[in-house]
């Protein structure tokens, strides 16, 4: 169930290092529930999510995001823009060193009209993860739960006595 997952979300992501992003985690029988985690790194964040202007700000996790060392403080909504001047922490858990010539500037108008020596990426949400959630939850599930209900040797497990 878990590399089925996987598999299927990778495929409705919208870039390779989203795809390349995810990973079968632990597989923990809670009670009557079995506890799957597909772990994504922040390239799979950034394809479910989007980034930049693009990006959904219904995540559940953006305002932890916005209130973290990680996001820029010239950034007061969610257009790419230039960082103060000095060394700061990306979404990678890269140190780099800005210059602040573009402090607040925003990158992706300056990016779209070719005024930087860089691109900026900015990319829409795929939702991948979660409709891949939906879709396993609502159909999926309930298919694997037959087949192993019908296909495994039930038998070997089982004694019948007498009492």
């Amino acid at each position: 169930m878990a590399e089925e997952y996987k598999t299927y979300a990778a495929s409705e992501m919208l870039t390779p290092e989203g795809r390349e992003d995810l990973t079968v985690g632990e597989i923990e029988a809670l009670g009557t529930f079995l506890a799957i985690n597909i772990i994504g790194g922040p390239w799979a964040t950034l394809d479910e999510w989007g980034s930049g202007s693009a990006m959904d700000e219904s995540n559940p996790a953006l305002e932890n995001y916005r209130n973290s060392r990680l996001w820029n403080p010239r950034r007061h909504d969610t257009t790419i823009r230039g960082r103060p001047k000095g060394q700061y922490t990306n979404i990678f858990g890269e140190t780099k060193v800005s210059s602040g010539s573009m402090a607040g500037l925003d990158l992706e108008y300056l990016s779209n009209i070719g005024e930087l020596p860089f691109d900026i990426r900015v990319q829409p949400p795929s939702h991948a993860m979660q409709t891949t959630a939906r879709w396993m939850q609502v159909t999926r599930v309930k298919q694997i739960w037959l087949e192993a209900l019908q296909t495994f040797p039930w038998g070997r497990f089982f004694i019948a006595t007498r009492d």
